[in-house]
């Protein structure tokens, strides 16, 4: 059954999240945007993450709250799930990561920008403050110097899934493109977005304290060991492996992606199967850029190895 919509759905996707999950849940509570519906899917926890979120529904009666199971597919598979559940019309959501803690203001500033950017598909991201476990302050991830662009989402993601608030418009993008097969739900939102056009609003303001743990998807670039890791993933060909699944599930996709980007996407595909020189040259022509001049070179080399 559809319910009245408030005027942001926060959408939060749990597996094994108590040790961290109460904070975040208070942190909702506290939101200065009073009005808001939650609705979360737990992947098969085995901790007490459900008495948790049934303990804060029964807390809230007055709130919409929908607790639902999900199918133990993986965060990303979770996420587009839920935000292409059938009961869940098109409306503003908010994507809420289950270690985090959102600051006072997060839903009231992503909502303020997407009323000022007026009708049509718009996402919303910020900065984070990087914390430990214990939150206390290692470093901050702010917006991405150079925008947002289709080139540049095919090969990275800049909106963190944690920030990222959706106006209406761009929630009907993603329903309509539906629960594809990729490896992170944020970055195929990114891609979404940019490829058919949608605004994008980056805030500078930081909206949450991004908790670093030891057991996060995808952790802070410039903590201890992240280089390797992230190294690890190039040469174990995870990297090229998501920018592939991503591009074929857009071009595949029911979505009103522009002419210009739809050439775009199919010329990356249409090189992948040639030689690691002729990729790089090709990513040059096609100009696929990362956030740096520094991270873009490096990209091209990886790719000239074959490893990108």
């Amino acid at each position: 059954m559809s319910l009245p919509a408030a005027p942001v759905t926060i959408l939060l996707c749990t597996h094994n999240g108590a040790r961290f999950l109460g904070a975040q849940l208070a942190s909702i509570a506290a939101q200065s945007l009073t009005d808001w519906a939650l609705w979360v899917s737990d992947d098969g926890s085995t901790d007490g993450t459900w008495d948790l979120l049934e303990a804060f529904r029964a807390a809230h009666p007055a709130r919409q709250i929908r607790l639902l199971r999900g199918a133990g597919q993986g965060a990303a598979a979770n996420y587009l799930s839920l935000l292409c559940h059938p009961d869940l019309t098109a409306r503003r959501i908010a994507f809420c990561d289950q270690d985090d803690v959102w600051l006072p203001q997060k839903l009231a500033r992503a909502c303020a920008a997407l009323d000022r950017a007026g009708p049509g598909p718009c996402a919303y991201a910020a900065a984070s403050i990087v914390t430990d476990a214990g939150l206390n302050e290692i470093g901050r991830i702010p917006p991405a110097p150079r925008g947002g662009s289709f080139a540049n989402a095919l090969v990275q993601n800049i909106l963190h899934g944690g920030t990222t608030v959706l106006s209406a418009e761009a929630h009907a993008l993603m329903r309509r493109a539906g629960p594809v097969d990729v490896g992170f739900h944020d970055w195929w939102t990114y891609l979404v977005m940019t490829g058919c056009g949608a605004a994008l609003h980056l805030d500078p303001e930081p909206a949450l304290h991004y908790r670093q743990h030891g057991h996060n998807q995808i952790g802070y670039n410039r903590a201890a060991g992240a280089a390797r890791g992230r190294a690890g993933l190039i040469f174990s060909g995870a990297y090229r492996d998501w920018m592939i699944r991503n591009t074929h599930a857009l071009l595949h996709a029911d979505l009103p992606l522009q002419p210009a980007h739809r050439q775009t996407a199919r010329r990356f595909l249409d090189l992948q199967g040639t030689f690691g020189p002729v990729r790089a040259a090709g990513y040059r022509k096609l100009a696929l850029q990362r956030q740096s001049p520094t991270a873009t070179a490096a990209m091209l080399v990886c790719a000239g190895l074959g490893y990108a």
